[in-house]
């Protein structure tokens, strides 16, 4: 059952998001759900080479830039973050906009910024589900080398940083 605990990132999923020990994250998926034209939610992955916080209420995300998750972002500035780990899941409502070319030298990718709304916790219910608990979260193979793609992910979270001090 989820629960709201604010309207900032808490520790852990901060902790998370901070753009750090990429390689203890390779291979972990972020999922976002933005609304298709139709109103219904339209699910992506990204990795947590793609997702970084700036502060507490902020996060910046990399997407391509003619994705549906992108047109979905640009036309209805709504999304929602699903961090699915062992047990720990938080969903992240959130407002986007799209940012004037920060991610220099990367076509393929457009810098989003993403201020928090509301986090909710999913935690099992006591009377219910007492003792249930997430064990695998959302994972996938990087199919490439381990190296490259952590080269590749600390460039994009170096642009997605851009001005941030988080």
């Amino acid at each position: 059952m989820s629960r709201t605990v604010g309207t900032t990132l808490p520790a852990p999923l901060w902790e998370r998001l901070r753009g750090k020990d990429l390689a203890g994250r390779l291979g972990m998926a972020v999922l976002i759900a933005t609304p298709g034209e139709a109103g219904w939610p339209h699910p992506a992955m990204l990795s947590y080479g793609e997702a970084v916080e700036v502060d507490p209420r902020r996060i910046r995300l990399a997407i391509h830039p003619a994705s549906r998750t992108a047109a979905n972002l640009r036309r209805s500035g709504k999304l929602t973050l699903c961090c699915v780990e062992p047990g720990l899941v938080y969903y992240v409502k959130a407002a986007a906009r799209v940012e004037e070319d920060p991610m220099a030298g990367m076509p393929h990718l457009t810098r989003f910024e993403a201020t928090v709304q509301t986090v909710l916790a999913d935690e099992a219910r006591a009377d219910t589900e007492a003792g249930a608990v997430v064990t695998e979260g959302i994972r996938f193979a990087v199919g490439r080398p381990a190296e490259a793609v952590l080269r590749d992910w600390e460039s994009v979270v170096e642009r997605l940083r851009g001005d941030a001090c988080g």
